[in-house]
């Protein structure tokens, strides 16, 4: 007889408000709790009922302390007919919260400098960063950047005031405290990367995704304090599980894999892009290639500047140019990254001896076996997607390409 572990059932859900202190413990009909690793996962809980009726400026936050994550309601759908009132909450994990901040390029001034500064808000605090580009390690570069653009200071007109009678000052950060970085499970590979006016969540998510790691927030509910900690997926996979964690193998073999749908397509794959610039009237072009490139080009315009390395205060030019074009590649890298050969496999997950959180989680890298397509590929896990309906707890498994071991006959 299988036994479920604590996190293969039905669990509870508290509502909190905007100061974290606790509203009501819901009910509920059916539940969508979705875990993503490469970006902000979301929850739908629909048939919501609490001890304490939905009101607006009080239902802010969804929590369990059987789960990781702190749901913000950003959404509320209410219909009522003859029979009942159904609620239905959804929103996204507060990992969303990070894209409330932008990594602007570098100002050439800032509004309180000395000197007189036209065109200019943002004003220069000890945490403002004056750098243009991060080259390290991924974590490394992933948490230089949350601690330079969490933080936002500028001094302008407010929106509406077209006649210009008050200059205001505004000063926002967010409420996330910067934790700790897992340096147990995996290696950060080498990272270059510029400020050019991504969201903050995304460009984290970009750092650290070809390294096999992310980000996560979690939520403090005794001390109400929300912490961005670093992590990164275990290896689990039958040959290479790291010491003192058990290999996970999901196959068709031993009834953890019911069913799979394999699909192998280059369709629309590229493994080189020219990129396309300018300095003043003069065109760049610089072509970058992945080391097993067969030339399929593709072509995008170039997001890092080269006025921003070369200008009139360099002296290096040649690694001024150097620093350039590595900045171009890194852009290069990432949207190569997202047009590789695609693999997409589909599986319907049987529970079995493992058990979800314990013997496997988001982010992990884990072994799949199918026999009867002679298919061998490790995988990471990049969302779980946990259902409840009417009581009945089942999880499925979205993964990211495979790393195939073995080619049989595809």
């Amino acid at each position: 007889m299988q036994i479920s572990s604590e996190y293969e059932k039905p669990f509870s859900v508290k509502v909190l408000d905007s100061n974290f202190d606790l509203v009501t413990i819901l009910k509920y009909t059916d539940l969508q709790w979705s875990r993503k690793y490469n970006e902000a996962g979301q929850f739908v809980i629909d048939g919501a009922v609490g001890h304490v009726p939905y009101n607006k400026s009080t239902w802010k936050y969804v929590y369990s302390e059987k789960r990781k994550e702190l749901g913000k309601i950003t959404q509320v759908n209410w219909k009522k007919n003859s029979y009942k009132n159904v609620l239905t909450l959804s929103g996204l994990f507060v990992e969303s919260e990070l894209n409330k901040m932008v990594c602007y390029k570098k100002p050439t001034a800032y509004y309180n400098d000395a000197g007189t500064n036209y065109g200019v808000s943002i004003n220069k605090l000890a945490d403002t960063p004056e750098w243009l580009e991060q080259n390290d390690t991924a974590d490394v570069v992933a948490t230089n950047f949350f601690n330079g653009f969490k933080h936002i200071n500028f001094t302008n007109y407010l929106v509406g005031d077209f006649d210009g009678d008050l200059l205001v000052t505004n000063d926002f950060e967010l409420d996330i405290i910067f934790g700790e970085v897992d340096n147990s499970h995996g290696e950060y590979k080498q990272a270059v990367h510029t400020r050019n006016n991504e969201m903050l969540g995304d460009k984290l998510y970009d750092i650290l995704k070809e390294s096999g790691a992310s980000y996560e927030v979690v939520f403090d509910y005794a001390n109400k304090t929300k912490t961005l900690n670093i992590i990164h997926g275990i290896n689990r996979t039958q040959d290479n599980f790291l010491q003192g964690y058990n290999p996970v193998v999901l196959t068709s073999a031993n009834g953890s894999i019911k069913s799979a749908n394999i699909v192998v397509s280059d369709t629309d794959t590229k493994d080189a892009v020219i990129q396309v610039g300018a300095n003043g009237e003069t065109s760049l072009v610089l072509v970058n290639a992945l080391i097993d490139s067969v030339g399929r080009f593709s072509v995008e315009s170039m997001t890092s500047v080269q006025t921003d390395y070369i200008n009139d205060e360099t002296q290096d030019f040649n690694k001024a140019d150097k620093d350039h074009k590595l900045a171009v590649m890194s852009d290069a890298s990432k949207y190569l990254y997202d047009k590789r050969d695609v693999i997409n496999i589909q599986f319907d997950f049987v529970n079995s001896s493992y058990e979800y959180m314990v013997d496997f989680d988001l982010g992990d890298f884990v072994s799949i076996e199918i026999p009867e397509l002679d298919l061998s590929v490790d995988v990471q896990i990049i969302g779980c997607y946990e259902v409840v309906n009417k009581g009945i707890w089942s999880l499925s498994f979205e993964v990211g390409t495979p790393i195939i071991r073995k080619r049989g006959s595809m």
